[in-house]
Protein backbone atom coordinates (compact mmCIF):
# COMPACT_ATOMS: atom_id res chain seq x y z
CA UNK A 1 0.00 0.00 0.00
CA UNK A 2 1.51 3.32 -1.10
CA UNK A 3 0.26 6.80 -0.30
CA UNK A 4 1.53 10.20 -1.39
CA UNK A 5 0.65 13.78 -0.56
CA UNK A 6 1.60 16.34 -3.20
CA UNK A 7 1.06 19.81 -1.79
CA UNK A 8 2.12 23.36 -2.44
CA UNK A 9 5.39 24.75 -1.10
CA UNK A 10 3.69 27.47 0.94
CA UNK A 11 2.35 27.39 4.50
CA UNK A 12 -1.17 26.43 3.43
CA UNK A 13 0.15 23.42 1.52
CA UNK A 14 2.44 22.41 4.39
CA UNK A 15 -0.28 22.60 7.06
CA UNK A 16 -2.73 20.74 4.81
CA UNK A 17 -0.14 18.00 4.23
CA UNK A 18 0.62 17.79 7.95
CA UNK A 19 -3.03 17.04 8.70
CA UNK A 20 -3.02 14.14 6.25
CA UNK A 21 0.22 12.79 7.76
CA UNK A 22 -1.31 12.95 11.23
CA UNK A 23 -4.51 11.22 10.10
CA UNK A 24 -2.62 8.47 8.27
CA UNK A 25 0.67 7.85 10.07
CA UNK A 26 -0.40 8.64 13.63
CA UNK A 27 -4.05 7.51 13.60
CA UNK A 28 -4.24 5.13 10.64
CA UNK A 29 -7.61 6.46 9.49
CA UNK A 30 -7.30 8.41 6.22
CA UNK A 31 -7.02 7.60 3.42
CA UNK A 32 -6.69 3.96 4.55
CA UNK A 33 -7.46 2.15 7.81
CA UNK A 34 -3.88 1.32 8.71
CA UNK A 35 -0.78 3.19 9.81
CA UNK A 36 1.08 3.63 6.54
CA UNK A 37 4.05 5.90 5.87
CA UNK A 38 3.22 8.78 3.54
CA UNK A 39 5.45 9.98 0.68
CA UNK A 40 5.68 13.77 0.89
CA UNK A 41 6.18 15.67 -2.36
CA UNK A 42 6.20 19.48 -2.56
CA UNK A 43 5.13 21.01 -5.86
CA UNK A 44 3.38 23.90 -7.49
CA UNK A 45 1.29 23.64 -10.65
CA UNK A 46 4.44 24.27 -12.65
CA UNK A 47 6.58 21.20 -12.11
CA UNK A 48 3.71 18.90 -11.08
CA UNK A 49 4.01 16.80 -14.23
CA UNK A 50 7.71 16.23 -13.57
CA UNK A 51 7.07 15.28 -9.92
CA UNK A 52 4.68 12.44 -10.86
CA UNK A 53 6.52 11.24 -13.97
CA UNK A 54 7.19 7.51 -13.81
CA UNK A 55 5.68 7.17 -10.32
CA UNK A 56 2.62 5.33 -9.04
CA UNK A 57 0.82 5.29 -5.70
CA UNK A 58 -2.33 3.49 -4.59
CA UNK A 59 -3.66 6.72 -3.08
CA UNK A 60 -2.72 10.25 -4.11
CA UNK A 61 -3.77 13.35 -2.16
CA UNK A 62 -3.23 16.69 -3.91
CA UNK A 63 -3.51 19.78 -1.71
CA UNK A 64 -3.41 23.52 -2.44
CA UNK A 65 -2.32 23.14 -6.08
CA UNK A 66 -4.40 24.91 -8.76
CA UNK A 67 -5.69 22.52 -11.42
CA UNK A 68 -3.89 23.70 -14.56
CA UNK A 69 -3.03 22.21 -17.94
CA UNK A 70 0.29 20.88 -16.60
CA UNK A 71 -1.40 19.27 -13.60
CA UNK A 72 -3.94 17.65 -15.92
CA UNK A 73 -1.16 16.30 -18.13
CA UNK A 74 0.59 14.83 -15.10
CA UNK A 75 -2.57 13.13 -13.86
CA UNK A 76 -3.34 11.86 -17.36
CA UNK A 77 0.09 10.27 -17.62
CA UNK A 78 -0.33 8.66 -14.20
CA UNK A 79 -3.74 7.33 -15.23
CA UNK A 80 -2.24 5.70 -18.30
CA UNK A 81 0.20 3.74 -16.10
CA UNK A 82 -1.43 3.44 -12.67
CA UNK A 83 -4.62 2.48 -10.94
CA UNK A 84 -4.96 4.97 -8.10
CA UNK A 85 -7.48 6.81 -5.94
CA UNK A 86 -7.28 10.60 -6.17
CA UNK A 87 -8.28 13.11 -3.47
CA UNK A 88 -8.05 16.78 -4.41
CA UNK A 89 -8.24 19.56 -1.79
CA UNK A 90 -7.99 23.14 -3.04
CA UNK A 91 -9.44 26.64 -2.88
CA UNK A 92 -8.14 28.16 -6.10
CA UNK A 93 -10.68 29.39 -8.64
CA UNK A 94 -9.34 27.28 -11.51
CA UNK A 95 -9.81 24.10 -9.47
CA UNK A 96 -13.30 25.07 -8.38
CA UNK A 97 -14.28 25.77 -11.99
CA UNK A 98 -12.84 22.45 -13.20
CA UNK A 99 -14.21 20.30 -10.39
CA UNK A 100 -16.36 18.29 -12.78
CA UNK A 101 -13.34 17.39 -14.91
CA UNK A 102 -11.49 16.06 -11.86
CA UNK A 103 -14.49 14.06 -10.73
CA UNK A 104 -15.37 12.54 -14.10
CA UNK A 105 -11.93 12.16 -15.66
CA UNK A 106 -10.17 10.71 -12.60
CA UNK A 107 -13.09 9.59 -10.42
CA UNK A 108 -11.61 11.90 -7.79
CA UNK A 109 -13.02 12.99 -4.47
CA UNK A 110 -12.80 16.77 -4.79
CA UNK A 111 -13.08 19.09 -1.80
CA UNK A 112 -13.07 22.76 -2.83
CA UNK A 113 -14.25 26.04 -1.36
CA UNK A 114 -13.37 29.64 -0.60
CA UNK A 115 -11.56 28.89 2.67
CA UNK A 116 -7.86 28.02 2.89
CA UNK A 117 -6.95 24.50 1.81
CA UNK A 118 -5.87 23.76 5.38
CA UNK A 119 -9.37 24.72 6.55
CA UNK A 120 -10.96 22.48 3.89
CA UNK A 121 -8.82 19.51 4.95
CA UNK A 122 -9.68 20.11 8.61
CA UNK A 123 -13.44 20.21 7.88
CA UNK A 124 -13.22 17.02 5.82
CA UNK A 125 -11.27 15.12 8.46
CA UNK A 126 -13.53 16.28 11.28
CA UNK A 127 -16.51 14.82 9.41
CA UNK A 128 -14.63 11.51 9.56
CA UNK A 129 -14.07 11.83 13.29
CA UNK A 130 -10.50 13.16 13.12
CA UNK A 131 -9.96 16.26 15.23
CA UNK A 132 -6.80 18.34 14.78
CA UNK A 133 -4.21 18.30 17.53
CA UNK A 134 -3.77 21.56 19.50
CA UNK A 135 -0.63 22.22 17.47
CA UNK A 136 -2.35 21.69 14.12
CA UNK A 137 -5.36 23.74 15.21
CA UNK A 138 -3.15 26.74 15.99
CA UNK A 139 -1.40 26.56 12.63
CA UNK A 140 -4.62 26.00 10.67
CA UNK A 141 -6.01 29.17 12.27
CA UNK A 142 -2.76 30.99 11.49
CA UNK A 143 -3.02 30.01 7.82
CA UNK A 144 -6.68 31.08 7.75
CA UNK A 145 -5.62 34.51 8.96
CA UNK A 146 -2.75 34.80 6.47
CA UNK A 147 -5.00 33.71 3.59
CA UNK A 148 -7.30 36.66 4.25
CA UNK A 149 -9.31 35.76 7.31
CA UNK A 150 -9.91 38.00 10.27
CA UNK A 151 -7.81 37.81 13.37
CA UNK A 152 -9.64 36.30 16.31
CA UNK A 153 -8.79 35.97 19.98
CA UNK A 154 -7.61 32.44 19.21
CA UNK A 155 -4.99 33.50 16.65
CA UNK A 156 -1.49 32.66 17.84
CA UNK A 157 1.09 35.36 17.10
CA UNK A 158 3.84 32.77 17.35
CA UNK A 159 2.15 30.39 14.91
CA UNK A 160 1.50 33.21 12.43
CA UNK A 161 5.15 34.29 12.64
CA UNK A 162 6.36 30.73 12.06
CA UNK A 163 4.15 29.95 9.05
CA UNK A 164 5.17 33.24 7.42
CA UNK A 165 8.84 32.48 8.07
CA UNK A 166 8.51 28.95 6.67
CA UNK A 167 6.98 30.24 3.44
CA UNK A 168 9.73 32.83 3.06
CA UNK A 169 12.52 30.35 3.67
CA UNK A 170 11.15 27.79 1.20
CA UNK A 171 10.70 30.54 -1.37
CA UNK A 172 14.47 30.92 -1.15
CA UNK A 173 15.70 27.35 -0.65
CA UNK A 174 13.09 25.22 -2.46
CA UNK A 175 14.47 22.36 -0.37
CA UNK A 176 12.38 19.19 -0.54
CA UNK A 177 14.03 17.88 2.63
CA UNK A 178 13.22 21.05 4.58
CA UNK A 179 9.62 21.03 3.35
CA UNK A 180 9.21 17.45 4.55
CA UNK A 181 10.70 18.31 7.95
CA UNK A 182 8.27 21.21 8.38
CA UNK A 183 5.33 18.93 7.56
CA UNK A 184 6.37 16.27 10.07
CA UNK A 185 7.09 18.83 12.79
CA UNK A 186 3.58 20.25 12.34
CA UNK A 187 2.09 16.75 12.39
CA UNK A 188 3.55 16.10 15.84
CA UNK A 189 0.85 15.57 18.52
CA UNK A 190 2.90 17.53 21.07
CA UNK A 191 1.19 20.89 21.83
CA UNK A 192 2.84 23.99 20.43
CA UNK A 193 4.17 26.36 23.08
CA UNK A 194 4.98 29.86 21.85
CA UNK A 195 7.15 30.63 24.85
CA UNK A 196 9.18 27.47 24.41
CA UNK A 197 9.83 28.34 20.74
CA UNK A 198 10.77 31.90 21.69
CA UNK A 199 13.33 30.42 24.08
CA UNK A 200 14.61 28.10 21.37
CA UNK A 201 12.92 25.02 22.82
CA UNK A 202 10.28 22.68 21.33
CA UNK A 203 11.54 23.71 17.93
CA UNK A 204 14.07 21.91 15.78
CA UNK A 205 16.92 23.84 14.29
CA UNK A 206 15.00 24.11 11.01
CA UNK A 207 12.28 26.23 12.65
CA UNK A 208 14.81 28.57 14.20
CA UNK A 209 16.56 28.81 10.84
CA UNK A 210 13.29 29.75 9.13
CA UNK A 211 12.76 32.59 11.62
CA UNK A 212 16.33 33.81 11.09
CA UNK A 213 16.01 33.60 7.29
CA UNK A 214 12.69 35.44 7.39
CA UNK A 215 14.18 38.34 9.33
CA UNK A 216 17.20 38.59 7.03
CA UNK A 217 15.03 38.34 3.91
CA UNK A 218 12.73 41.09 5.17
CA UNK A 219 15.65 43.45 5.67
CA UNK A 220 17.13 42.70 2.26
CA UNK A 221 13.80 42.90 0.43
CA UNK A 222 12.96 46.24 2.02
CA UNK A 223 15.92 47.87 0.29
CA UNK A 224 15.34 46.08 -3.03
CA UNK A 225 11.63 46.91 -2.98
CA UNK A 226 12.41 50.59 -2.50
CA UNK A 227 14.59 50.56 -5.63
CA UNK A 228 11.88 48.89 -7.70
CA UNK A 229 9.22 51.23 -6.31
CA UNK A 230 11.18 54.20 -7.65
CA UNK A 231 10.96 52.80 -11.19
CA UNK A 232 7.32 51.69 -11.04
CA UNK A 233 4.96 52.95 -13.75
CA UNK A 234 1.55 54.23 -12.72
CA UNK A 235 -1.24 52.55 -14.70
CA UNK A 236 -4.44 53.99 -13.27
CA UNK A 237 -4.35 53.12 -9.57
CA UNK A 238 -2.02 50.17 -10.21
CA UNK A 239 1.78 50.34 -9.99
CA UNK A 240 3.50 48.29 -12.70
CA UNK A 241 7.03 46.99 -12.11
CA UNK A 242 9.00 45.24 -14.85
CA UNK A 243 11.69 43.26 -13.03
CA UNK A 244 12.74 41.06 -15.94
CA UNK A 245 16.53 40.82 -16.18
CA UNK A 246 16.71 42.64 -12.83
CA UNK A 247 15.34 40.02 -10.44
CA UNK A 248 16.67 36.51 -10.93
CA UNK A 249 16.25 35.15 -7.44
CA UNK A 250 13.48 33.06 -5.97
CA UNK A 251 10.69 34.54 -3.90
CA UNK A 252 9.12 36.80 -6.52
CA UNK A 253 5.81 36.79 -4.63
CA UNK A 254 7.63 38.03 -1.53
CA UNK A 255 9.18 40.79 -3.64
CA UNK A 256 5.73 41.79 -4.92
CA UNK A 257 4.49 41.94 -1.32
CA UNK A 258 7.44 44.08 -0.27
CA UNK A 259 6.87 46.54 -3.13
CA UNK A 260 3.16 46.71 -2.28
CA UNK A 261 3.99 47.37 1.36
CA UNK A 262 6.34 50.15 0.30
CA UNK A 263 3.93 51.82 -2.14
CA UNK A 264 0.62 51.19 -0.34
CA UNK A 265 -1.05 50.60 -3.72
CA UNK A 266 -1.91 47.51 -5.82
CA UNK A 267 1.18 46.25 -7.63
CA UNK A 268 1.64 44.18 -10.78
CA UNK A 269 5.15 42.69 -10.96
CA UNK A 270 6.69 41.10 -14.03
CA UNK A 271 9.54 38.58 -13.55
CA UNK A 272 11.25 36.06 -15.84
CA UNK A 273 12.19 32.48 -15.00
CA UNK A 274 15.24 30.53 -16.13
CA UNK A 275 13.19 28.62 -18.73
CA UNK A 276 12.04 31.86 -20.36
CA UNK A 277 8.62 31.87 -18.72
CA UNK A 278 7.39 35.33 -17.76
CA UNK A 279 5.26 35.51 -14.63
CA UNK A 280 2.74 38.20 -13.78
CA UNK A 281 2.26 38.67 -10.02
CA UNK A 282 -0.40 40.98 -8.61
CA UNK A 283 -0.39 42.07 -4.96
CA UNK A 284 -2.93 44.14 -3.09
CA UNK A 285 -4.68 44.41 0.26
CA UNK A 286 -8.35 44.87 -0.69
CA UNK A 287 -8.94 42.05 -3.14
CA UNK A 288 -7.80 43.92 -6.27
CA UNK A 289 -5.03 41.44 -7.16
CA UNK A 290 -7.39 38.55 -7.83
CA UNK A 291 -9.66 40.77 -9.95
CA UNK A 292 -6.73 42.12 -11.98
CA UNK A 293 -5.38 38.67 -12.85
CA UNK A 294 -8.90 37.39 -13.53
CA UNK A 295 -9.42 40.21 -16.04
CA UNK A 296 -6.08 39.44 -17.70
CA UNK A 297 -6.98 35.75 -17.85
CA UNK A 298 -10.42 36.36 -19.37
CA UNK A 299 -8.86 38.53 -22.08
CA UNK A 300 -6.16 36.00 -23.04
CA UNK A 301 -3.28 38.03 -21.65
CA UNK A 302 -2.21 35.39 -19.10
CA UNK A 303 -2.55 31.64 -18.60
CA UNK A 304 -2.38 29.15 -15.71
CA UNK A 305 -3.55 31.62 -13.11
CA UNK A 306 -3.54 30.85 -9.42
CA UNK A 307 -3.35 32.55 -6.08
CA UNK A 308 -5.87 34.42 -3.96
CA UNK A 309 -7.73 37.70 -3.78
CA UNK A 310 -4.72 39.65 -2.49
CA UNK A 311 -1.89 37.84 -4.25
CA UNK A 312 -2.44 36.28 -7.64
CA UNK A 313 0.01 34.84 -10.16
CA UNK A 314 -0.18 33.74 -13.78
CA UNK A 315 2.01 33.06 -16.79
CA UNK A 316 2.16 35.71 -19.52
CA UNK A 317 0.91 34.21 -22.79
CA UNK A 318 3.81 33.80 -25.21
CA UNK A 319 2.16 35.78 -27.98
CA UNK A 320 1.45 38.76 -25.72
CA UNK A 321 3.96 41.62 -25.56
CA UNK A 322 4.75 43.61 -22.45
CA UNK A 323 3.21 46.65 -24.13
CA UNK A 324 -0.03 44.70 -24.58
CA UNK A 325 0.13 43.62 -20.95
CA UNK A 326 0.52 47.23 -19.78
CA UNK A 327 -2.50 48.30 -21.84
CA UNK A 328 -4.56 45.48 -20.36
CA UNK A 329 -3.50 46.35 -16.81
CA UNK A 330 -4.53 49.97 -17.42
CA UNK A 331 -7.92 48.83 -18.77
CA UNK A 332 -8.38 46.62 -15.72
CA UNK A 333 -7.60 49.58 -13.49
CA UNK A 334 -10.07 51.85 -15.26
CA UNK A 335 -12.82 49.22 -15.19
CA UNK A 336 -12.27 48.48 -11.52
CA UNK A 337 -12.20 52.20 -10.71
CA UNK A 338 -15.55 52.61 -12.46
CA UNK A 339 -17.02 49.68 -10.54
CA UNK A 340 -15.90 51.17 -7.24
CA UNK A 341 -17.54 54.57 -7.95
Amino acid sequence: MTIAVIADWDADGIVAAAQIVYAQERLGIFPVRAKVSVDLVPSGPRGFREKVAGRCWNHLIVADIPFTVEVQMGLDEMSSRCNYSLYYFDHHDTTIRNREILEKRYNALVIVGSYSTSHLVRSFLEKHGIKPTPRLKQFIEAVDFIEGGRRSSNNSEGAIKIVVSISKRLNITKSVEEWQKYVRWLASPIPFDELEVALGKDAPEIIMESLKTSKEADEELKSIAMDFAMSARKLGFIRFVDARNKWTGRGASALASAIHKTMKEPVVLLVSKEDGTVLVIARSSRGEAGKIVQYLYENGIVEDKGGHENIAIARLSREVSVADLEKAVLRASLLMNRDYL
